[in-house]
């Protein structure tokens, strides 16, 4: 029998703490690949564009698309964490997406460095946290 099973097959007590979490972990991880995505899009469009730009708008839509059935997934009773191999393979990736992010704005002078050499060193910060929140 699974855990938190009881025996006339309803859902026992840890899963009704552990659904409400992992809706909750979805939809903060969906919420921060939004906003790298709006952040590195945005640089985008007004400065220079480089591989680091173009792969963190990539990895942010592809996930936040692919996470939109998470948000109503854990909801259902037959859900059993189908979308376990899929976190896993994103976590990686945004774990590059970050070092990435880490290398371009802590290494050098942040004012000076990508995109375009603009002083936005806030919103290239945001984006770093939200990539790291993303992982």
């Amino acid at each position: 029998m699974p855990r938190g099973a009881i025996a006339d097959g309803s859902a026992g007590p840890d899963s009704r703490i552990l659904r409400p979490a992992i809706l909750a972990n979805h939809f903060l991880h969906w919420a921060s690949s939004l906003i790298v995505m709006s952040i590195a899009a945005y640089f985008i469009a007004h400065w220079r564009r480089d591989q680091h730009l173009i792969y963190w708008v990539t990895i942010a839509a592809i996930d936040s698309f692919l996470y939109i059935p998470a948000l109503v997934l854990p909801a259902m009773k037959s859900y059993k964490g189908y979308l376990a191999p899929l976190a896993w393979i994103f976590s990686y990736l945004w774990l590059t997406a970050f070092i990435f992010a880490a290398q371009d704005y802590n290494q050098h002078n942040c004012a000076l460095h990508s995109p375009g050499g603009v002083n936005k060193c806030s919103l290239k910060k945001t984006l770093e946290a939200f990539a790291f929140l993303a992982l």
